[in-house]
């Protein structure tokens, strides 16, 4: 099986119309998308050089010094590194001449989405090409993995006592951590008060224990969250995942030459 099929493909949106930015991005993150912003094209190559698999949105009203969008993505697609990548376009421009001109003559595979149609129709139209292209593969939920040193912290309450701990990786549906101090906690135990201070995000929810396992550092925990969690907290740890990977990406793209 395919690293796409069963982990699903990063998107990439290279000059994301600030709309995007402020409402798209949004709702493409809680729909479990993998997504990250890209604004150096000249740099653009080499990043999804590592990710073969991508699929790469060009924002083509963005205006490019010294060369065309059309030549930059014939480019993109003829170099035997990135040839793999998947392209879209975004674009307010709603003339059909253009749309057929990178759908018919380049033949990008991820459509041409015109942002004049609204939030709301944009989004339904991105969000049936990802599901096409399988970006989700076969993971549910993106999950990010919180650098050492990360402002990032909970700690659980039961009774009188208050559990304090670190947060190994972090996704919607739950987390990976470790106690300061061993809790005593097993397999099923009910955590009803937790709260997880996520870079000055305070979120409180419940969840429970799934799973223990022993490592060189002490005992790992997995706690699932619980289903019921509302809708305005799954989207302040979407927001914080989201946050945490393209953190990690803008700084993979600074250290490229």
């Amino acid at each position: 099986m395919s690293d796409a099929a069963e982990l699903g493909r990063p998107v990439f949106f290279l000059y994301p119309p600030s709309v995007f930015e402020e409402q798209l991005v949004q709702l493409v993150v809680q729909a479990e998308y993998e997504v990250y912003l890209l604004k150096d094209h000249r740099k653009a190559p080499r990043l999804l050089a590592s990710y073969p698999t991508a699929i790469l949105f060009v924002n083509i009203d963005e205006k490019i010094r010294d060369m065309e969008w059309e030549r930059y993505i014939t480019a993109l697609m003829k170099n035997s590194a990135t040839a793999g990548v998947r392209i879209g376009i975004l674009s307010y421009n709603s003339d059909p001449d253009l749309a057929r001109h990178y759908l018919i003559d380049l033949s990008v595979p991820c459509g041409f989405i015109q942002l004049k149609l609204g939030i709301k129709e944009s989004a339904r139209i991105l969000l049936t090409v990802l599901e096409a292209n399988e970006a989700r593969g076969k993971r549910r939920y993106v999950r990010a993995p919180v650098p050492p040193g990360a402002k990032v912290a909970f700690n659980v309450k039961n009774g009188r006592s208050l559990n304090r701990g670190t947060i190994r990786d972090i996704s919607a549906a739950g987390m990976s951590c470790r106690f300061d101090e061993r809790p005593g906690y097993e397999v099923g135990a009910a955590l009803d008060d937790i709260q997880l201070n996520l870079r000055g995000r305070n979120i409180v929810l419940s969840g429970s224990v799934a799973g223990v396992r022993d490592t060189p550092e002490g005992p790992l925990y997995v706690v699932l969250f619980s289903k019921s969690t509302e809708s305005l907290v799954r989207s302040k740890l979407h927001g914080f995942i989201h946050e945490t990977l393209q953190t990690e990406m803008d700084a993979r793209l600074a250290r490229l030459p």
